[in-house]
């Protein structure tokens, strides 16, 4: 466990700020598409290309054209944001265009401090607020019928006392959402191997699971990811495990530095139980390129990561986690590939990554709250995640006198700049009034001019 600071601790300078920012913009900068702020009539109906109506939609329909106002919930990564613009693109407006609003706003923002224009359609995708208000939410409605005006919200979850304006949502039929996928993108032959990815889509959670393997397939991109999860079936000796399990926080490190690194793993490991030191043989999903340790194909890193979550316990997670928040002390190389694993992490398992690294870093000594606000800007590269970055960064910013609002102010003028830039200005410039570091680092954040 990293120790937190004591008061008039060392905090974080405006040097190290700047310098992580650069290094956050300019890895972030071609992957991050800033949240968009209004959406044509063509973008849409580019993205519902290869739209699959999931069950229900025709009631969606009716229950949105008579409230003007839908929430869809559900789990993440179900076709929400698709489903949205789905329905909005049904109803009779003034205009095709479709505003995007702020995920941060809470019903009361929405009600009244939001601008409506007559026959307009709004979204709000990932909503973040902590709580719905049924009876705001019912105003909001009624003000939306009055201006002839339409808006969906999405949020990941589950139905909340709103229920006049709820929507529960699911994924459409996995195979037909395949088929239809090909159909669209993959000409008029069937790809090859098109029979066995169909069998493996059908066991996909999300459909976003399954348009990427469908991606892969219309492009012919390899290996198709099925690699790792077959050598952790044979059941691999620990100190093979453990090698992939340190690379997912040290990737890309050169080698020696990356040698040092794993020993101090094996350290920690040694003092919660004895067992084999690693042996020097190479490793099937490890390389070596241009003197970096490197897994052989980058998208492993994610798929070690989520076989690690669902198949190894305490006596891998807990010296891997107590080596891993480590590493936000090392060499800003190091603990920016750390922060990185963290990011990934989440994506496979958010309680994990919040409770174990997140939260123990925000509250830590300078470089762990460094670390932590990497992490969220490291998020910002997921669309599933970058509302969960954003709803943490606004928890913790919450209290400028929180050790926690430091970290904020990181995520808030790196990742969260380029993905949510007017929520991010906003909420640095109501950080840079406080008295303390948050106050000072949020001023010089807007000096940055990233947000």
């Amino acid at each position: 466990m990293i120790d937190t600071p004591e008061p008039g601790g060392t905090d974080l300078d405006d040097k190290t700020l700047t310098q992580s920012v650069i290094a956050i913009i300019e890895q972030l900068g071609p992957l991050v598409v800033p949240v968009a702020r209004d959406l044509d009539r063509r973008a849409a109906d580019t993205l519902l290309r290869s739209y699959l109506e999931p069950a229900g939609f025709a009631d969606a329909v009716r229950r949105l054209s008579m409230r003007h106002l839908l929430v869809l919930v559900g789990e993440a990564d179900m076709g929400k944001r698709l489903g949205a613009i789905a329905l909005l693109s049904r109803m009779s407006l003034a205009e095709g265009r479709i505003t995007v609003l702020s995920p941060a706003g809470s019903a009361a923002d929405l009600l009244s401090r939001t601008e409506y224009g007559p026959g307009r359609a709004y979204l709000l995708h990932d909503w973040i607020a902590g709580s719905t208000d049924r009876i705001e939410l019912l105003n909001l409605a009624r003000k939306l019928a009055e201006l002839g005006s339409y808006l969906v919200i999405t949020r990941n979850g589950d139905p909340s006392q709103a229920v006049e304006v709820e929507q529960p949502w699911g994924a459409p039929d996995s195979g037909d959402l395949f088929d239809l996928y090909l159909s669209a993108f993959g000409g008029r032959n069937a790809p090859a191997g098109a029979a066995t990815a169909r069998v493996r889509a059908l066991a996909l959670p999300t459909p976003a699971e399954v348009v990427r393997l469908a991606t892969r397939l219309v492009r012919d991109d390899e290996p198709a990811g099925e690699e790792v999860a077959a050598w952790f079936d044979t059941k691999p000796p620990m100190h093979e495990v453990r090698a992939v399990a340190a690379l997912a926080f040290a990737h890309g490190l050169p080698e020696p530095e990356f040698a040092r690194r794993s020993a101090g793993f094996e350290r920690t490991r040694e003092a919660h139980e004895a067992g084999p030191r690693p042996a020097g043989a190479p490793h099937p999903l490890i390389a070596v390129h241009d003197g970096r340790v490197v897994f052989r194909v980058p998208d492993h890193r994610a798929q070690v990561l989520g076989e690690l979550v669902a198949r190894y316990g305490f006596w891998l997670w807990q010296p891997l986690r107590e080596w891993a928040r480590s590493l936000a002390g090392e060499l800003d190389d190091v603990r920016a590939r750390a922060a990185e694993g963290v990011a990934l992490l989440a994506a496979c398992s958010l309680k994990e990554a919040q409770q174990e690294f997140l939260e123990v870093w925000a509250q830590g000594r300078a470089a762990e709250r460094l670390a932590a606000g990497e992490a969220l800007s490291y998020m910002c590269a997921d669309d599933a995640l970058a509302p969960e970055a954003l709803r943490l960064a606004l928890t913790w910013a919450g209290d400028p006198a929180d050790p926690r609002a430091v970290a904020a102010v990181v995520g808030l003028c790196g990742g969260l700049s380029l993905r949510y830039p007017a929520d991010a200005a906003t909420h640095l410039r109501r950080l840079s009034t406080a008295e303390g570091p948050t106050g000072r680092l949020a001023a010089h954040a807007l000096t940055l001019g990233q947000a």
